[in-house]
């Protein structure tokens, strides 16, 4: 097993489907409480124990409850921090990340401008200093609705029409996925195309096929979050396959919210990947879930039965589903394979 842990934490790698705030540790919201006076009650210290999340909406409301404790845009430079931390444990060089505003500007306490310019600078300074590129995906949110949503684009739009940076890449849509079919939020996925944005949804990870044919169908979606639902449907498996869509697949979340993933030994990586359909491999909630990106590739080697050579197909998937250009998608494959020449 040594070897194993030596050899995936020797790749480079990139992750793709990333919650930013979700990899903020239990240090950062301790100097929060302090901050704020918040008081140190059973739940704020339980913040390393939220393993025990069985669903996605339980987890969404752990999610809303750390956001709540950002009150000033400054702390979101704890943020930044902590993002570039993980990024250096697992020898990570490029990160797709969410961020979600929702929440935040519901409390009225700090503006999307202020919010995104402290992340942006603060990724922007921590490329120049230690080599990890952060690009940011505004996760429009469907828990609060199709005019939320809108509301976050417009934003977005403003933003980078006053703040012009590639480190804002497009928008996506994660949030509670029962209850808010993909099809409500036509309109705003193709407003982001119009405006030259990327776009992502999560689909197929607490709702059926259905939902991943709307995301790809009606929004256009680049990558799907998740699809593990995919696994139920062999037409979208062909169709997935085809297109070569990819999926941000999230092992130990799809494990843990339990909804289609009973174990890791019935993850659907294994099918998806046989039939070939590009599987990314990611985190999601880092803190929440308790993994990181090296464990979660030793998992599917070592739970799912995914070879070394195989692994290694995995980490290129993750590096060629990312918005990077081609020419940037050589230089980094080809800073990979010198890594594993070494190993």
């Amino acid at each position: 097993m040594g070897g194993l842990q030596q050899y995936i934490a020797s790749l480079p790698k990139t992750e793709i489907h990333l919650h930013v705030e979700a990899c903020v540790g239990p240090s950062s919201y301790h100097e929060l409480m302090e901050k704020y006076d918040i008081p140190h009650d059973d739940k704020t210290n339980s913040l390393t124990d939220f393993s025990k999340i069985g669903s996605l909406k339980s987890m969404l409301e752990s999610f809303w409850f750390v956001q709540s404790f950002f009150r000033e845009p400054s702390d979101f430079q704890l943020v930044v921090e902590d993002v570039v931390k993980y990024a250096l444990r697992n020898k990570i060089y490029y990160i797709e990340a969410f961020a979600a505003p929702s929440m935040v500007l519901n409390r009225g306490m700090i503006s999307f401008d202020d919010m995104f310019a402290t992340m942006v600078k603060g990724f922007d300074e921590a490329e120049k200093e230690h080599g990890v590129d952060v690009r940011l995906i505004v996760d429009v949110s469907r828990s609060f609705g199709p005019e939320n949503a809108m509301k976050n684009l417009d934003l977005t739009i403003a933003f980078l029409k006053n703040h012009p940076t590639s480190r804002m890449l497009g928008i996506g849509l994660g949030g509670q996925e029962v209850g808010h079919p993909c099809r409500e939020y036509e309109e705003v996925f193709a407003k982001a195309r119009e405006a030259g944005l990327h776009v992502v949804a999560h689909a197929g990870e607490e709702v059926g096929p259905e939902s991943i044919w709307e995301a790809i169908d009606i929004l256009k979606a680049e990558r799907i979050g998740h699809g593990t639902s995919a696994s139920q449907d062999p037409a979208l498996i062909e169709r997935l396959a085809k297109d070569q869509i990819p999926l941000e697949i999230c092992p130990t979340s799809n494990v843990i919210t339990k909804k289609f993933v009973p174990d890791y030994s019935k993850h659907p990586i294994r099918k998806f990947f046989d039939n070939g359909v590009i599987c990314t491999v990611n985190t999601d909630d880092p803190v929440l879930f308790s993994v990181e990106l090296n464990e979660e590739y030793e998992r599917v080697a070592t739970q799912v039965g995914f070879s070394r050579d195989e692994i290694m197909t995995l980490v290129k998937h993750n590096l060629m589903s990312t918005f990077l250009s081609d020419s940037e998608k050589k230089v980094h494959w080809d800073r990979v394979q010198r890594a594993v020449g070494r190993i």
